[in-house]
């Protein structure tokens, strides 16, 4: 249970822009993790929202993710490339929780789910 709400939480945008403002910008730290304070879910139903997410996030996730394949001096090099940005509308709906659960207005909500978003969807997105 705690495992699938951290899950949700570190991909939201929340996070993200939490941890952009409080951390080297390179390195996931479980200090981060922690001072951000997982366990402030004391409402069933958040947990129960963030739990269900958490495994539509990880499914969207895998269902969008293709293997790469390298042919390099040492060898075949293979590996499963994720698109998070297929997974938005996911994590938007992660941020929406979590704004439920920290009373963030509208207006707080929108800064969060758009935050850094020309960065974090790419190029094809902004030309929309």
């Amino acid at each position: 249970e705690i495992k699938d709400i951290t899950y949700s939480v570190i991909s939201s945008t929340l996070f993200y822009w939490y941890w952009i403002n409080h951390s080297d910008c390179y390195n996931l730290k479980l200090n981060e993790v922690l001072s951000f304070n997982l366990n402030m879910y004391p409402n069933r139903n958040i947990n129960n929202k963030l739990i269900n997410l958490s495994y539509l996030l990880e499914q969207n996730l895998y269902d969008n993710a293709r293997l790469v394949t390298y042919n390099k001096k040492r060898g075949l090099t293979v590996y499963q490339e994720f698109k998070p940005r297929e997974s938005k509308h996911i994590i938007d709906e992660i941020d929406t929780v979590l704004a439920e659960h920290y009373g963030f207005t509208e207006e707080e909500l929108d800064f969060i789910i758009n935050y850094d978003i020309k960065y974090r969807m790419g190029k094809e997105n902004n030309e929309e």
